[in-house]
């Protein structure tokens, strides 16, 4: 189903192609011009408040591919978000086999076994305060160690610890949902460090590339000024599904070298492991909608009891 946005963004193509200059970055200036036209061509009602988000709704959910103008996806052009200054998303060409604008590259298929993990240690009290959002996801994995369980049994790195780090960490234009830090052993049986980035979303939300990337450059910088002897940066994303289950997917290390490299060669994220888990009890918020509470049940202390 297209959105009224499939409109402006078929629309900022041409604004583009009309300059003749081969430009493809479409800044702030260029959605409020195409929103203002639009709007009054159509009888749209989109804002022109904060162009800078403007792609964020149309990118994020997993049937992004629905939101994007079927001319463009006939043409092969794609496009992907720019934040940056005055930038807001770039048009891309696709990539060489891929068949839709936005491809849900980073989801569980059915091959993939689905793993209990208990959730009888996150107390009564928190599960009947559970919501949906990332935070509390974060909180989840956080308090069953779920980072470490899929760093211990399914990565190909040699995790000697992981620890919890911070929630909600903004760096510059970035926003780490969550960061840890792991020690690795070497060979010859010394230890080197980590930093894990996790990157967490709600059902119905795309993993997205860029994101990824986007984090992997801000925690590299982040441990530069900090002076942190830091070796690699591992990222991971975690998603709530369907059912009460989380999926993890793990992308391969970057070396703090190659987050130097500038922003047109930076390298695409690679998936290293991936792993579905499921929580045993079902957790509101994650994947299932909250239990509706009785008053006798509201007025009930908070203990684990």
């Amino acid at each position: 189903m297209s959105s009224e946005k499939t409109l402006v963004i078929d629309y900022l193509w041409d604004l583009l192609a009309e300059e003749g200059q081969g430009r493809r970055v479409v800044d702030r200036d260029d959605v409020v011009k195409a929103i203002t036209h639009c709007n009054a061509q159509f009888g749209l009602k989109l804002s022109i408040g904060n162009p800078a988000n403007f792609m964020k709704d149309v990118v994020r959910s997993d049937n992004a591919s629905d939101h994007w103008p079927p001319r463009l996806t006939s043409m092969r052009i794609g496009a992907r978000q720019r934040p940056s200054g005055r930038r807001v998303f770039e048009f891309v060409d696709f990539a060489e086999g891929q068949t839709e604008p936005f491809p849900n590259r980073y989801m569980p298929d059915s091959s993939l076994p689905v793993l209990p993990i208990e959730a009888v240690s996150l107390s009564l009290a928190k599960r009947s305060l559970g919501r949906k959002d990332e935070s509390w996801l974060v909180q989840v994995a956080v308090e069953l160690r779920l980072i470490q369980t899929h760093l211990a049994t399914h990565s190909e790195q040699s995790v000697e610890e992981v620890s919890h780090l911070q929630t909600g960490v903004k760096l510059g234009t970035s926003e780490i949902d969550s960061l840890f830090l792991a020690h690795l052993r070497e060979q010859g049986g010394t230890l080197k460090k980590a930093l894990v980035t996790c990157e967490a979303k709600q059902e119905g939300q795309r993993i997205l590339d860029h994101q990824i990337v986007e984090q992997i450059v801000a925690a590299s910088r982040s441990v530069r000024l900090a002076g942190l002897d830091i070796s690699l940066i591992i990222p991971l994303a975690i998603k709530a599904m369907e059912g009460g289950r989380i999926y993890i997917a793990e992308f391969a290390p970057w070396t703090l070298e190659m987050s130097d490299l500038p922003e047109d060669q930076l390298p695409d994220v690679v998936m290293a492991s991936e792993a579905l888990y499921n929580l045993v009890p079902p957790v509101p918020g994650i994947g299932h909608k909250n239990l509706k509470r009785t008053r006798k049940n509201l007025q009930a202390p908070l203990n684990d009891s």
